[in-house]
């Protein structure tokens, strides 16, 4: 079974750079994913990283070892500051702008899990429609202008596990995946622009990721090689995939990969043996015109398998994009 961050948070624990060769107007362009980065390493656990432009957040344990963990949001370089309340628990979920949602878990023993919206910059709680939290465990959930995207059901139960897409404006709802087997997963992974992408084990090891456009409203099934188990994918706004995928168990053969919306997926980063990962999120700073390359931030929380200790780190991913540079898509 692979490793999962603890407290049931619903999600999975990358890497040295890989050449990747593209080619563009006749001439070949040769781009590089950088060698992994810490971005957060202490003698805490530090996992579940999600960042912006100017903000990151990241839940980290309040001993040294496995402990409850706390939300944590950090401004550029200026002291961090915890975000969840008093007796409770919290985990990063995603950012838009200011506009922060994360999990949040009450008392030592978790029996529930609802979702919270958060102004970063005002470090004030924000108001989320009616709807989205409920008796059953909200999990995981991801922010892109008006809509969010988030699991309901626990993992591994005999709950209803439901992916949900959810317009907080209009409250229109879409179910884009469901599932109920006591022995399997069904966790959102990220939305950005228009796009979204999660992971659904029926059950471990048999997993699938998934890529879903919102402006056309269709389902693509990511590529996997057979034997490989694909887990905590992430997406950058033009619809590039990343997600891990390895042998069966933690920290075997494990891979970083790129999922373009055209051409082969590639593998541009490979763990070392006995580390493992469960969350990944993707930040792409938007390019200047007439630049055609982007680089995307590929933030991921890593363990070592045998101590289960956690860091965050970070790999930068640079693609080009097709001619000409636009805009990212929005939904109509």
């Amino acid at each position: 079974m692979r490793v999962s961050v603890p407290e049931v948070h619903g999600k999975r624990a990358v890497a040295i750079g890989a050449l990747v060769a593209l080619a563009t107007a006749g001439a070949a362009v040769v781009m590089a994913a950088t060698a992994p980065v810490q971005v957060k390493a202490t003698t805490r656990n530090e996992v579940s990283p999600a960042a912006s432009g100017e903000w990151l957040v990241w839940s980290k344990s309040r001993q040294r070892r496995m402990s409850p963990f706390d939300l944590f949001a950090q401004h550029l370089a200026e002291p961090a500051f915890k975000v969840n309340p008093r007796n409770t628990k919290g985990y990063a979920g995603g950012i838009d702008g200011t506009k922060l949602v994360y999990q949040l878990l009450g008392g030592n023993i978790a029996i529930r899990s609802d979702l919270r919206l958060y102004d970063l910059r005002a470090k004030k709680p924000l108001a989320l429609p009616s709807g989205i939290n409920s008796k059953a465990w909200e999990c995981c959930g991801s922010i892109a202008g008006d809509w969010l995207l988030f699991s309901r059901g626990r993992s591994y139960s005999r709950d209803r596990q439901l992916l949900l897409l959810r317009n907080l404006v209009t409250g229109q709802q879409r179910v884009l995946d469901q599932l109920r087997n006591k022995s399997g997963l069904l966790t959102a992974g990220q939305l950005n622009g228009v796009y979204a992408v999660w992971s659904r084990c029926n059950p471990y090891p048999r997993c699938q990721v998934f890529r879903y456009d919102l402006s056309s409203a269709t389902t693509t099934a990511l590529s996997v090689p057979a034997g490989k188990v694909p887990h905590s994918p992430s997406v950058n706004q033009y619809g590039t995939a990343y997600y891990f995928q390895g042998n069966k168990g933690c920290g075997k053969s494990v891979e970083l990969v790129r999922q373009p919306l055209s051409g082969p997926a590639l593998v541009i980063a490979s763990l070392p043996p006995g580390r493992d990962s469960d969350q990944s999120y993707a930040f792409s700073p938007l390019p200047r015109p007439p630049v055609r390359a982007i680089t995307t931030h590929i933030y991921f929380d890593r363990t070592v398998c045998r101590s289960h200790t956690w860091d965050i780190y970070r790999v930068d991913d640079t693609e080009l994009l097709p001619p000409p540079l636009s805009p990212p898509p929005t939904v109509p």
